[in-house]
C-alpha cells in the first residue's frame, strides 16, 4: 500500500535568498491530470494560488493545496518567513510508480490497467510585493470613470453617429430605394409563378 510522504529541504540562491521546498510522493493520480492544476498556479503568490485552487473543480486541486500548506508551514517554522511574501518559484509533477491491474476480456484474455502515481515538488521563495493593496485599489479607482461621465460620453457618441447618418448623400439613399423596388418585383414574379398554389 502506498502512502503520501511530505518532506522538506533547504536550498540557497544568491538572487532570491532562502528557498523552501515541499514534496508529496505517490499521489494516486496521473501526472497529466495534476499538471492541469499545477500550471494554473505557477509563479503566483501563495495567497493568490490558494484562492485560485479553492475555485478549481478538479480532484488534483485538493492535493496541491496540501502540498502548498506543507511548504508554508516549513517556511514559517524553519525560516520564520511570512506567508504574504512567499511565491511559487517552481512546481512540478513527475511520474511515480505505475501499478498494473488486469481486467478480464473475451476469449480468456486480459486487459492491462495501468494505475499511475505522481510526485509533486514545490519550491517557494520570498519576494516582497511591489505595491500594497491600498495603492492598487487607488489605481483602480482612478482608472474607473464615474457612471455620469460614462453616460455623458455615450450620449455624445450617439449624437455624432446620428449626425453622420444625416450627412449621407441623397444619391446613396436613392440607390437603396431602387434596390428595394427591384427586390419587390422579383418577389412578386415568384408569387405569380408559384406552381404549388395552382395558379
Amino acid at each position: 500500500m502506498t502512502s503520501i510522504v511530505m518532506t522538506d529541504k533547504i536550498a540557497k540562491n544568491e538572487t532570491t535568498g532562502k528557498l523552501v521546498t515541499a514534496h508529496a510522493r505517490h499521489l494516486h493520480i496521473s501526472p497529466r491530470k495534476i499538471r492541469l492544476v499545477t500550471n494554473l498556479v505557477k509563479g503566483m503568490y501563495v495567497s493568490d494560488a490558494l484562492a485560485q485552487l479553492a475555485h478549481t473543480n478538479k480532484k488534483a486541486a485538493g492535493m496541491v493545496v496540501k502540498v502548498l500548506d506543507s511548504a508554508i508551514a516549513n517556511a514559517k517554522q524553519n525560516f520564520s518567513l511570512e506567508a504574504e511574501n512567499l511565491f511559487i518559484k517552481s512546481i512540478t509533477a513527475d511520474m511515480g510508480q505505475v501499478m498494473k491491474r488486469y481486467f478480464p476480456r473475451a476469449r480468456g484474455s486480459a486487459f492491462v490497467i495501468r494505475r499511475k502515481t505522481s510526485h509533486v515538488n514545490v519550491v517557494l521563495a520570498e519576494k516582497k510585493r511591489g505595491k500594497s493593496a491600498a495603492s492598487r485599489l487607488a489605481f483602480l479607482k482612478k482608472a474607473t470613470k464615474p457612471a455620469e461621465q460614462a453616460s455623458a460620453e455615450n450620449i455624445d457618441q450617439k449624437e455624432a453617429t446620428n449626425q453622420r447618418q444625416e450627412k449621407q448623400p441623397a444619391k446613396k439613399q436613392a440607390f437603396k430605394a431602387e434596390d428595394q423596388v427591384k427586390q419587390n418585383k422579383v418577389q412578386n414574379k415568384r408569387r405569380l409563378f408559384n406552381r404549388k398554389g395552382g395558379e
